[in-house]
């Protein structure tokens, strides 16, 4: 890890540090603190010189061939979604979707593409390409023909919602990655909704996608500071599928597509999902304005599930009766106009009817709602409202052979306050659980960081000199620490568009140390007191910078558990190597700061100011306690655990919040998507959120 973070930043802090220092040991001299102030000149000049020297080493490490980590990217891609599929089926898919070319009006003319392809500079030539868009028309398995079947490599997917388009891609995904060679590009599905055209570059955007899900391409690729996500993608070496162009919440459509236009280069290819009248109105904005057309694209449109294939769907796990069960709703999905024909026809809400009205194996029909309720619904909105309600109940329905932990209530409860948390707060569709603490005050952190340095000082100063001193010195002590700890949050908290975990910070490093020369403050005014002015400024100072610059070489230099990229695909693991990072970085922070206090406690001494071995060793362990809490609180599983406390109080989510949400995602309620979650569907999702 670079200290300066990977980004070619100054060493403004460490430079501050190190003549901090040198100014700390022309103050001790005078004060008759002689070997401490030749202590701080060489820790002065350390300071100023290791951090150059250590910035080379890890330039040098850094430069890594950014092909290998395409490599390494496409197995964790591979990895992640082949499990995903497995689960949702979507390899061998009951209902297979099909597809036509889309209105002409919507992409660029055939015959535009084709000169594009021959005779542009930079677009991909193939030999596969269709002779007209008519030949894109498919059905199944046969999306990568489509795609290969393009003029430029690029395809628009539109459909209806619940049509199917997030799991058609998905599969294209996978037949890209099954056919791909070692250094070419890696196809990544990222949804659209958390992006704002209108102030956010594509390839800007895409990076901190990119590093939310695989926070190990933080890591700088060359001296220059790039990040390995961006690396990739200026390189041409991600192939964005992007999933959603509707579900933009903030910023203009059409400004997406100018964006997309004028970001990605001719070779790079591309895919883009929408509703249809989304991207309709996306690509003719407003009367008397040109159309917007995605460059080199070409287009395709769901069509409706088969009527015949929707009711043979239905009927095959209905269990005893089934025939008899369905047999209205058979009837009206079969007979053209009825509301069941315009809204079983789509995959989403003829899997949400199966999941609510058929048993599950080994589960009995008896007590199971009927079918023919659903033809009793007039309109196709009533009847997707209600199989939207019935989900998340039937898919917490009791089962004789499976435990549940939560029952349909409490889950409902849990699901939407999430559901509010990323519809109205984040304005996104992805949970990430290093977010989660941001549906928590912003003050709970700073809070408990008082507390806890409250606590500690309390404790240390009144075993040395009484209650009453001990309470002053808790107090005064919990206010710089935590005033630093506020300014860390205030410049580094949580990034709204960029969140990496375990990697340090300029912020966290200016915070560090300017709590311990804060609480040198404190301490040298309180030793003052007693022992004079120039022993409580030699003691201040000493310990101020002892804390700050310890535990700042702790934080840069701990063995933390960088997450690898090809293993940690799924939030489970990613939040085990946060967890092991976290915990041995508090260990090393606290034992390093407590032996560095009780040192201090011992050498650096005013005169009328001792301590005996036991009040040392006491002050030894209030500062690593303090020093520990903090560094844990600086880590994404330590907030985390914070905001799980914070929230179960609530009753807002369960105690074992980790442990629900991958439960949610086994019972089909929400769907991985490397290491976030998301709802099963959007409408899923603002179903639960209700209003603003």
């Amino acid at each position: 890890m670079s200290v300066n973070g990977g980004r070619g930043r100054p060493q403004l802090i460490w430079l501050t540090a190190g003549a901090a220092a040198v100014l700390a040991g022309a103050v001790a001299w005078p004060a008759g603190q002689g070997g401490w102030a030749a202590v701080l000149v060489a820790a002065g000049v350390l300071l100023t010189v290791l951090p150059i020297l250590l910035d080379r080493e890890a330039s040098r490490a850094g430069d890594l061939d950014i092909k290998m980590v395409a490599d390494r990217l496409a197995a964790a891609v591979r990895k992640q979604w082949a499990d995903e599929a497995k689960r949702r089926e979507i390899t061998s898919p009951p209902l297979a979707v099909s597809w036509r070319p889309v209105n002409p009006s919507l992409v660029q003319p055939w015959t535009y593409l084709q000169q594009l392809a021959g005779d542009g500079a930079g677009w991909p030539t193939t030999t596969a390409t269709a002779a007209g868009p008519q030949d894109l028309a498919g059905s199944g398995p046969q999306i990568l023909t489509t795609y290969d079947r393009t003029p430029c490599g690029r395809l628009v997917v539109l459909g209806e919602p619940g049509a199917g388009k997030t799991v058609l891609l998905l599969r294209l995904v996978l037949d890209l990655l099954a056919r791909r060679q070692d250094g070419e590009p890696v196809p990544l599905l990222v949804p659209l909704a958390s992006w704002n055209p209108d102030g956010q570059n594509l390839n800007d955007w895409l990076e901190s996608q990119i590093l939310r899900t695989y926070p190990d391409l933080t890591g700088s690729i060359s001296a220059g500071g790039k990040s390995r996500a961006r690396a990739l993608l200026d390189d041409g070496l991600i192939v964005p599928i992007l999933d959603g162009l509707d579900e933009i919440r903030g910023g203009s459509r059409a400004q997406a597509l100018v964006k997309i236009n004028a970001t990605l280069g001719n070779h790079t290819g591309m895919v883009l999902s929408s509703r249809v009248k989304a991207f309709r109105n996306a690509v003719r904005p407003r009367p008397g304005v040109g159309p917007i057309r995605l460059e080199g694209a070409a287009g395709v449109h769901l069509d409706p599930i088969a009527p015949h294939a929707v009711a043979d769907y239905l009927i095959a796990t209905a269990g005893e009766g089934g025939q008899t069960r369905w047999a209205a709703v058979r009837t009206a999905v079969t007979s053209p106009g009825t509301p069941l024909a315009r809204t079983l026809v789509t995959p989403l809400m003829a899997s949400l009817a199966r999941t609510i009205y058929n048993p599950r194996d080994g589960e009995s029909t008896i007590g199971l709602p009927n079918p023919a309720d659903l033809a009793t619904l007039q309109t196709r909105a009533a009847i997707e409202q209600h199989l939207i309600a019935g989900f998340v109940p039937a898919a917490y329905r009791p089962h004789p052979h499976q435990s549940t932990h939560w029952n349909a209530e409490q889950a409902t409860g849990y699901l939407s306050f999430l559901a509010r948390h990323l519809e109205h707060r984040l304005r996104t569709t992805s949970l990430a659980w290093w977010e989660l603490p941001r549906a928590t005050s912003r003050s709970l952190p700073i809070m408990t960081v008082w507390s806890a340095v409250a606590l500690a000082f309390t404790v240390a100063v009144g075993l040395t000199s009484g209650l009453t001193a001990g309470l002053a010195g808790g107090f005064v002590s919990g206010f710089p620490a935590t005033l630093s700890f506020a300014v860390a949050e205030g410049q580094g908290g949580y990034s709204r568009h960029l969140v990496t975990l375990r990697r340090l910070r300029l912020a966290e490093m200016a915070a560090v140390l300017a709590a311990g020369l804060f609480a040198g403050v404190t301490i040298g005014a309180m030793v003052g007191v007693r022992g004079g002015i120039g022993g409580g400024i030699g003691v201040g100072l000493v310990c101020g910078l002892g804390v700050g610059c310890v535990t700042q070489l702790v934080e840069t230099f701990a063995p933390f558990a960088n997450a690898d990229v090809s293993r940690a695909a799924d939030p489970g693991s990613l939040l085990a190597q946060d967890r092991t990072s976290g915990l041995a970085s508090m260990l090393i922070a606290g034992l390093a700061a407590g032996f560095a206090a009780a040192s201090i406690a011992g050498f650096a001494a005013a005169p009328g100011f001792t301590m005996g071995p036991a009040a040392r060793l006491t002050f030894a362990l209030a500062f690593g306690l303090v020093v520990g809490l903090v560094v844990a609180l600086a880590s994404a599983w330590g907030r985390l655990g914070l905001a799980r406390l914070w929230l179960a109080t609530r009753r807002q989510q369960p105690l074992h919040l980790i442990a629900f949400l991958e439960d949610a995602h086994a019972r089909g309620v929400l769907r991985q998507a490397g290491a976030v979650w998301e709802f099963r569907h959007s409408s899923l999702q603002r179903y639960l959120a209700g209003p603003p």
